[in-house]
Formats: C-alpha cells, sequence, structure tokens
C-alpha cells in the first residue's frame, strides 16, 4: 500500500465518519435518539435526567463535528481524485478536523456526566 492509497482510504473513512455523525445529529435533533456507540459508549436513553437540556447541549456541538469530518474527508477525496489541492489547505483543514475532534470528545463526555446517572 502506497502512501497515496492510504491517504484515500484515510480519507474515505473520515468523509464516512462524517455522513454517519449526520445521521447521529439527524436521530438527536429530530427523533430524540441517541445512538449509543456515538454519543454515549455505555448507557442508554433511559439513564438520562433531561433529554432536551441533552440536546441542546451536544446538539450543535455534534454538527459541527459531522461538518469537519465531512470538510476534512470531502477535501481530502477532492485533492486524490479530482485535482490537487494545497498542502497547507489540506494540513490546516486536517488540523482544524483533529481540534474539532478533541473539543468535541471533550464536551461530550462533559455531557454525558451532566445528564446521565
Amino acid at each position: 500500500m502506497d502512501n497515496n492509497s492510504l491517504f484515500s482510504f484515510m480519507d474515505i473513512l473520515i468523509a464516512g465518519c462524517g455522513i454517519y455523525l449526520m445521521y447521529c445529529w439527524y436521530l438527536l435533533q429530530f427523533k430524540g435518539e441517541v445512538k449509543k456507540g456515538v454519543l454515549l459508549p455505555d448507557k442508554s436513553t433511559a439513564h438520562c435526567k433531561d433529554l432536551d437540556g441533552y440536546k441542546k447541549a451536544i446538539g450543535g456541538k455534534l454538527f459541527v463535528f459531522a461538518l469537519s469530518a465531512l470538510a476534512a474527508g470531502g477535501l481530502g477525496l477532492f485533492s486524490d481524485y479530482v485535482r490537487p489541492v494545497n498542502t497547507y489547505v489540506y494540513l490546516g483543514l486536517t488540523a482544524v478536523f483533529l481540534v474539532v475532534l478533541i473539543w468535541f470528545t471533550r464536551s461530550a463526555k462533559k455531557a454525558e456526566k451532566e445528564f446521565f446517572c
């Protein structure tokens, strides 16, 4: 596996995760369902003290996380298969995605402690 195919594989994974995160956001905002594997590793919605408060606390952050994953993965795929993008733009967007990933993870843990038993 050469470098290009490895980066392409990672871009496909990141873009796919962005699509799945959008689906999780949709379920949270419009159906009131919390996906167990993404937002809650070991708890169910039955343990939630205030689902509306949890939706307000994490919904927007989940949307931002999903958009950053879609943007990073999409730009990477565009760069791999359509036309090369400036390396600094690609690395900058990847850095933004990683910062948003850390921010979202910390926010999700904080919201889990606040809204779940």
